[in-house]
């Protein structure tokens, strides 16, 4: 045994290719920084062992991600099979890791519908995606009692966004607040039919939980529409991609994210956001958003179930993994033992204020305090 071959199908081009290339970037480079320390102890062979990643771009097709990882697993004979961006085609890969009982490690589909299907190869680090909104009703509620009414958008042929609105609309209702929902296609272009019913319905809260291009378009529209609500949060609104775009704009739009550079966490293993930061930085001459984080971060977990479990047998590092709880850089660590969603993790609640965007939410972490309501 000379390596440990780890294999990805990702989207390097195409509609996930945002988040896909820069959680690619990640995962590459967790590759040197383990690399250049000699590699990963595996107590099966008595010695530290190098990786090589053998990847491909699935261009954010389906059809593509679904040959690429049956490829990684049959032909390229992958030890360690990691998971692609999106929660779409996580579900195109799951079935064929179930099919050769490859554990796929899951960094970038949260749907909760991943987790209702049955699969029995998948281990997640990610949060859920019916938990990304629920801090932004929590902190609104904090501030104003009086806020009780909640408008959520969702693509209604997206699995993600339908498991994000069908999270966010539970748990508000949950809290007391009532509930419309505005239903689109994704790739919708004008959004003025549904702007003007909002305008109608006159929410304290408005969210949205779709894929990156839409959400911008809906940002951009609900401000020439001049939206009055006092909350706005997007998914999109928590990486840099979303200031990129809408420039001064951006100003008070929350959003949820799944790891910050300034979250205050000592980590069991590897190392601090400060230094994942700096690396990352270095490397690439830009900031890392969450989806940087995320990459880097499965490999930390894999590095650290393979380092315990002592071996590079899929099963076994499964079993040793979903015993244990740690933290990483990236946060809390801790599995469903039945499903294998991730259970620890917690979501951050971000807002662009000025030119950057600060942790709001919750309160024991968060940089500033939210501006609200929304100027």
């Amino acid at each position: 045994m000379k390596e440990i071959k780890f294999g990805v199908s990702i989207s390097l081009r195409g509609r996930y290719s945002v988040q896909g290339r820069e959680s690619f970037e990640g995962l590459t480079l967790w590759v040197k920084d383990v690399n250049q320390s000699g590699g990963i102890p595996v107590r099966k062979y008595g010695k530290k062992l190098p990786i090589k990643l053998i990847y491909y771009d699935d261009e954010s097709s389906a059809d593509k991600c679904q040959i690429l990882v049956e490829k990684l697993i049959v032909e390229d004979k992958v030890d360690v099979l990691i998971g692609p961006y999106s929660s779409g085609l996580t579900l195109s890969a799951a079935p064929i890791a179930d099919k050769y009982k490859k554990i796929l490690w899951n960094h970038g589909g949260s749907s909760d519908e991943i987790f209702k299907k049955g699969f029995r190869y998948i281990v997640s680090t990610i949060s859920p995606a019916s938990k990304y909104l629920n801090g932004i009703i929590d902190m609104v509620r904090t501030i104003d009692k009086e806020a009780k009414k909640i408008a959520i958008f969702q693509a209604k042929d997206s699995g993600f966004s339908v498991s994000v609105a069908k999270g966010a609309g539970g748990y508000g209702k949950e809290k007391g607040v009532q509930v419309t929902n505005f239903k689109y296609q994704s790739g919708t272009k004008d959004f003025s039919s549904l702007l003007k019913q909002l305008k109608e319905d006159k929410p304290d809260i408005i969210l949205s939980g779709g894929r990156a291009e839409d959400e911008v378009i809906l940002a951009k529209q609900i401000i020439e529409h001049r939206g009055s609500a006092k909350a706005i949060g997007l998914i999109v609104a928590g990486i840099k991609h979303f200031k990129e775009q809408l420039g001064k704009d951006a100003e008070c739009f929350l959003g949820p994210s799944q790891w910050e550079r300034m979250i205050k966490i000592k980590p069991d293993f590897g190392a601090t956001p400060e230094e994942f930061f700096k690396r990352f930085k270095d490397a690439y001459g830009k900031e890392p958003d969450y989806t940087a984080a995320q990459g880097y971060n499965i490999g930390l977990v894999i590095q650290k179930g393979i380092e315990e479990s002592g071996t590079l047998e899929d099963i076994s590092i499964r079993e040793t993994i979903k015993k244990m709880e740690f933290k990483t850089f990236y946060g809390d660590f801790k599995i469903d033992p039945i499903t294998g969603n991730q259970i620890g993790h917690r979501m951050l609640i971000v807002q662009w204020q000025g030119d950057n965007k600060f942790i709001v939410y919750p309160k024991e972490v968060a940089e500033r305090h939210p501006i609200y309501p929304k100027t």
